[in-house]
């Protein structure tokens, strides 16, 4: 059988789809991935594989998003509950060998900032109920189906497929299908930088993506041009009458430290190289950085080691802003877990046919880790004058219930923490119990009492 032969066979196999009907490998959305408000999915696509390669190939890129997850993550985020049945399956879920949470933190929070969103899918194992986390590209996720009237209620998603694939779909727990069969993969969907009406999030790479291949252009011309300057040419100045012996002589250029003896009035040479004006063009290559810095999360040049122009001052207005932004983004990626965590509770029940509470996101305690420890100091400092300034207002109006309650918020808002309302009943409660039991039982209110202080 000759290679005709076998072309007129593979083409007799090929089944052609008319144009308009499923699989005919140009159903995608036209315009948009989500609402009318986010961007269309072909520009969507473009952006997220433009910051996947900023973040492989630009070290600025690599460096902003290795930044904000060193500072969200720190050295871990745990999850626990007071529920003790929530909290044994927290424990398994969390640790589980196809799980492995702790290792899979730091890549969510860097998928997370370069990709704006992410799009984890719950497998959850018929025998026990346990539900195995694996995490989807959003640049394969080319739709969002919603709820009509209700954009943020997302009932499905559709990954990509090439030409001639069936459509995949992946459903969310506020589908109407997930009642049907409940032991089909759940996909959830958390994103960031997502305007009001949108359903997609936006990469944080996004607004510096163009200035940073003007930067990468702009740097990779001066390289050049450096690599130019430093081959130079040599220009002899000789009697014309030298000039044909001059060529012969020197026809191969003499070798670096050669010594070249020339009669007085004789040859001169001369090295050509260019001029670069180095120091005119380094403004411009700041300018270009200060925009990446700009438009980066919460960054400065300082945090990309430039710090020239940088004193005390402009160095702690920096860190502030950056302090906050990454505090909002840590608040995110914590309630992101609390949901996870709560949503896989949940579904064991379900798979179990346990008719336990059922978990909330406000049944779930994520423990971060500090932003920023340079205030420990002045916390320190001010719950100490704190102190000292409740025992004198403890002296003039006596001790009481309010006034514990009130020193009690105030101790709590000075030392820079946050706690629940119901933390803090457990701890006016705990306040209550030692105040009765130094006071032998009696009453805890009234001026004058022998009561000790609120704080020794």
């Amino acid at each position: 059988m000759n290679w005709f032969s076998r072309f007129r066979i593979w083409l007799a196999s090929v089944i052609v789809v008319g144009v308009g009907r499923d699989n005919d490998g140009v159903d995608r959305p036209l315009f948009s991935s989500g609402t009318l408000i986010d961007k269309d999915w072909a520009e969507l696509y473009s952006e997220l594989n433009d910051a996947r390669e900023a973040w492989r190939r630009n070290p600025m890129a690599r460096r902003i998003v290795g930044m904000i997850t060193s500072y969200v993550i720190g050295a871990g985020v745990r999850v626990s509950s007071d529920n003790v049945q929530l909290q044994k399956f927290i424990m398994e879920f969390w640790d589980h060998p196809r799980n492995r949470m702790d290792f899979r933190l730091n890549t969510w929070c860097d998928e997370m900032v370069r990709s704006g969103e992410l799009f984890p899918v719950l497998h959850t194992n018929p025998v026990d109920g346990m539900s195995y986390v694996r995490a989807i590209p959003a640049s394969q996720i080319e739709e969002v189906r919603w709820r009509d009237g209700d954009y943020e209620e997302e009932l499905a998603y559709r990954e990509t497929s090439g030409p001639g694939e069936d459509e995949k779909w992946w459903l969310s727990p506020l589908g109407d299908e997930v009642a049907g069969d409940k032991l089909k993969p759940w996909m959830l969907h958390y994103a960031v930088n997502r305007p009001v009406g949108a359903v997609r999030g936006e990469s944080d790479l996004a607004a510096i993506l163009v200035w940073l291949r003007r930067y990468t252009a702009w740097l990779e011309d001066r390289v050049r041009m450096n690599a130019s300057a430093r081959a130079f040419l040599w220009v002899v100045t000789a009697p014309k009458q030298m000039l044909t012996e001059l060529r012969e002589r020197y026809r191969r250029p003499p070798e670096p430290g050669t010594v070249v003896f020339a009669a007085d009035g004789g040859e001169r040479w001369e090295a050509v190289t260019p001029n670069l004006n180095a120091r005119d063009a380094s403004l411009d290559g700041r300018a270009i950085r200060w925009m990446i810095a700009a438009g980066g999360p919460g960054t400065s040049l300082v945090d990309f080691g430039e710090g020239a122009d940088a004193n005390l001052a402009t160095a702690r207005v920096a860190g502030e802003q950056r302090k906050r932004f990454l505090l909002r983004r840590q608040g995110y990626f914590c309630w992101m877990l609390a949901d996870l965590t709560a949503t896989a509770y949940n579904r064991y029940l379900d798979v179990r046919g346990l008719r336990w509470k059922r978990a909330t996101v406000a049944d779930v305690i994520v423990s971060r880790p500090d932003i920023s420890t340079e205030d420990n100091n002045e916390l320190a400092a001010a719950v100490g004058a704190l102190v000292g300034s409740l025992q004198g207002l403890e002296g003039i109006v006596g001790d009481s219930e309010a006034l514990r309650a009130f020193g009690l918020r105030l101790y709590v808002k000075f030392l820079g923490e946050s706690i629940t309302d119901k933390e803090f009943e457990q701890l006016l409660e705990g306040v209550r119990d030692e105040s009765g039991k130094a006071d032998g039982g009696g009453s805890t209110s009234g001026a004058g009492n022998s009561q000790p202080p609120l704080v020794d």
